[in-house]
């Protein structure tokens, strides 16, 4: 038997395969699949409202390349059919935003904490030595500058309320 199947053979074995209507009636609920599972990336449903007029894919304008269009501020050419919601996908519509994925974000995030983390670490290196000496004062600070050794906070509230004068 001929193992090599062209591709459009392969295609045409899947379409055969795929439920006709968009429910699996041979499972139950949880087996439930739609049609649109299994669609193409460009592919458009037929709609009957817009009769012979071509269903065209929705593609933004801005995904178009800059260069080679009749009109170069919308990016089309002369006769092209317009889309339906033409309105939504030309050049005045919203700018298309990228989003990076998961893993290009945890990358940016090591990056930032690596950077961060460098330079802490280099300023600490490389800090100069203090050009004076810590005082050191061996009885304490209290005794150097003459305070009262023995005064307690119940002794300080007596003197501040006034009590302490006579």
């Amino acid at each position: 038997m001929n193992r090599a199947i062209t591709r459009s053979a392969r295609l045409a074995l899947a379409g055969s395969r795929l439920p006709q209507t968009g429910i699996n009636r041979s499972s139950s609920i949880v087996g439930v699949r739609f049609a649109s599972q299994y669609k193409p990336k460009y592919y458009v449903d037929p709609e009957p409202q817009i009769g012979d007029y071509p269903n065209l894919p929705q593609k933004f304008a801005e995904a178009r390349p800059q260069r080679g269009w009749w009109d170069r501020q919308m990016r089309r050419n002369f006769g092209e059919p317009i889309a339906e919601q033409d309105e939504i996908l030309n050049m005045w519509a919203p700018t298309q935003y990228w989003s990076p994925g998961w893993k290009q974000v945890a990358k940016m995030w090591t990056g930032v904490i690596l950077t961060i983390g460098s330079v802490y670490y280099l300023i600490s290196q490389t800090r100069r030595e203090r050009p004076y000496l810590r005082a050191f004062y061996p009885n304490g600070l209290k005794d150097e500058l003459g305070g009262v050794p023995t005064r307690t906070l119940a002794s300080a509230v007596e003197e501040a309320s006034g009590a302490g004068y006579k």
